[in-house]
């Protein structure tokens, strides 16, 4: 077994994220509810991606199919989304959040159109946010291999490139009951949304942050990406 679980990003924070808090508690509060039978046959059904259903293209980021599956977006969700709420504001960043979940649904039921549950698509959206903004930001990350750990820093363009390719790979092969195209289109809708976020004015990084990924296209201020 081989883990990479991100904890950080370096970021100046600058409002606290509640929109990703309450984000957050809803997953977890809705998946724990379907775990334990509380909610109804009928709503959860409502609530799965399948076909294009309003209910089912927002609702399945609610879903999450087990425990692990619910832990592991949520680690995510906290790291990359309060990366990214606390510095473009819980508004814009809920905007952002279910303009990726939609982009992330469109692209599921496109290229693949099994019935899917899980907040990965979005998260992912969340990810392509950070790559556009937080390139060359630092993420810290917790590593595991079968009975062995520890911890390392990477920049940011690195490990998300790495995923992605996971990602392709996975969606190519048709390896597992993970939603890969989900994740793909999330991830290309994130990173266009922030980069036209960024051209627009509507997401503006302070003076002590790396240079975003529209920097770097433009060519501003050169240095080491590595």
């Amino acid at each position: 077994m081989f883990l990479l679980i991100p904890y950080e990003i370096e970021t100046l924070k600058q409002v606290r994220p509640w929109a990703n808090w309450t984000l957050v508690g809803l997953c977890t509060l809705v998946s724990l509810a379907a775990f334990a039978g509380g909610l109804s046959e009928e709503t959860i059904d409502s609530m799965v991606l399948s076909g294009w259903g309003i209910t089912g293209l927002i609702g399945h980021v609610f879903l999450h199919g087990g425990l692990f599956h619910l832990i592991g977006n949520m680690i995510f969700l906290w790291v990359f989304g309060n990366a990214v709420c606390t510095n473009i504001g819980n508004l814009r960043y809920l905007a952002a959040f279910f303009g990726c979940t939609l982009i992330a649904a469109f692209a599921h039921n496109i290229f693949d159109g099994n019935p899917a549950i899980g907040a990965s698509g979005a998260i992912n959206g969340v990810v392509g946010i950070v790559l556009a903004m937080y390139p060359l930001n630092r993420i810290y990350v917790f590593w595991l291999f079968l009975i062995k750990g520890g911890t390392f820093a990477v920049r940011a363009w690195v490990i998300i490139i790495f995923w992605l390719v996971f990602d392709i790979w996975g969606a190519v092969t048709g390896g597992g009951m993970i939603a890969y195209w989900a994740h793909i289109g999330g991830l290309a809708g994130g990173l266009a949304i922030g980069l036209v976020g960024l051209r627009l004015g509507w997401i503006e990084l302070t003076q002590f942050d790396n240079r975003s990924l529209l920097d770097i296209m433009t060519g501003r201020e050169p240095e080491d990406i590595f």
